[in-house]
């Protein structure tokens, strides 16, 4: 792709391994999508072929794929005796740090400088992506990423890397605390929350025929919530509130729209076993993966985000406020950031679902209020999450960087 001369060439790396679309890959998509093309140039990396490929492509991003090898693994191959074990270990250690970290390094070092970029943006966090904070080092050319996780903890590695980071862009308040108080720099933590233009969300099919598809009567109220199948996301959580919901409401439906891996599949079989142990199997819907959110929540009447753990940001419930849509969340991280209690929607204790039920209630008895609450939310979104604002703040630090 030629560019002006003036244009400079931006480097984004998504940093997931396992294809799993969650939020990190939209907001990647309407940053790259809404920058100013007079003065930058992006190109992304993914590490395996995904579904939002094609979108990215359409919107004429320049798109590239560098597959990760499989670690190497020698205990698992070799029949050492306990004497050879250790040593066996370190070996295998070294050989996957030069293999992931320094190859891969020098690689992509490489590649900047053969696409000339002059900015290195990560997409997702300190905790990953560092050979491509190795490759900076390399070629001297500057850093940053975003830190899109509540994190415990950090490697000594993070810690080398982040130190030579230009900028570490937090999604919120929750994001930037913990950052500081494990000790991190507050003069390199640049707060930028996620962004959304609501004219963007298309509704492909209308509630009637969502309604249809899965054989939802209409006077059934529908509760839902939206994310990866994972325990700390807090399905569990929804489903035992609608159980108790469903003692008032028995025609209520709760979707449970996302997909799982193999690695949460022992969770996703204990919310069946949930389900059919409460008798509520004709009140919850797994939906499975979907590419357009916005038909699900435009049925929804009430969008729920359950995580148990702090939450990073919750793209969702900016979703669900562009189709002005009352929230319930759960109240840590940053969800209440973006949910004012009382006027968008309703705070309650993470992990608590007869307070949860109790909220739902509420809100199902006084379908006036819940509007109003929709109302506000799409109001706060233009003021504080359109995505404009993100891409004017983000663009103002590149040009910082730049100078």
């Amino acid at each position: 792709m030629k560019t002006d001369a003036k244009v400079q060439n931006l480097l984004y790396c998504e940093g997931n391994v396992d294809g799993t679309i969650g939020g990190s890959y939209y907001s990647l998509f309407f940053l790259v999508e809404g920058l100013d093309k007079k003065k930058y140039n992006p190109i992304v990396v993914f590490h395996k072929e995904h579904d939002l490929l094609p979108m990215f492509k359409s919107a004429g991003i320049e798109t590239h794929i560098f597959e990760l090898p499989k670690s190497i693994n020698l205990v698992a191959r070799l029949n050492c005796t306990s004497i050879l074990f250790k040593p066996l270990i370190m070996l295998q250690k070294f050989l996957n740090v030069m293999r992931f970290l320094v190859f891969r390094g020098i690689k992509y070092a490489i590649f900047l400088k053969r696409k000339n970029v002059k900015l290195i943006h990560l997409n997702n966090s300190i905790l990953r992506n560092h050979s491509w904070m190795l490759a900076s080092v390399l070629s001297g050319i500057k850093c940053i990423t975003h830190e899109r996780g509540i994190n415990e903890k950090y490697s000594r590695l993070s810690r080398f890397f982040a130190r030579r980071l230009s900028a570490i862009i937090c999604i919120s308040n929750a994001v930037k605390q913990k950052m500081i108080d494990k000790s991190f720099d507050p003069k390199n933590l640049v707060l930028i929350y996620n962004g959304l233009d609501p004219e963007k969300i298309q509704i492909k099919h209308n509630a009637a025929e969502m309604r249809t598809q899965y054989q939802i009567e209409q006077d059934s109220p529908i509760i839902g919530i939206v994310g990866n199948i994972r325990e700390w996301k807090g399905q569990e959580v929804v489903i035992k509130a609608t159980y108790e919901i469903s003692k008032k409401y028995k025609n209520v439906k709760c979707l449970v729209v996302g997909d799982t891996t193999p690695e949460h599949q022992r969770y996703y079989d204990g919310l069946l076993k949930s389900i059919d142990e409460l008798g509520i199997s004709n009140n919850v819907i797994f939906t499975g993966y979907t590419s357009n959110v916005a038909d699900y929540l435009n049925i929804m009447d009430i969008v729920v985000h359950a995580s148990i753990l702090p939450e990073p940001f919750g793209r969702v419930l900016i979703e669900a406020m562009a189709l002005g849509k009352p929230l319930i969340g759960s109240a840590s991280g940053a969800v209440p950031e973006i949910i004012e209690n009382g006027v968008t929607g309703l705070i309650f204790k993470p992990g608590d679902s007869m307070e949860l039920s109790h909220a739902v209630v509420k809100l199902l008895k006084d379908r006036k209020k819940a509007s109003e609450m929709g109302r506000n939310g799409a109001r706060r979104l233009l003021d504080e999450f359109h995505v404009s604002r993100n891409i004017e703040r983000t663009e103002q630090l590149y040009s910082k960087l730049l100078e």
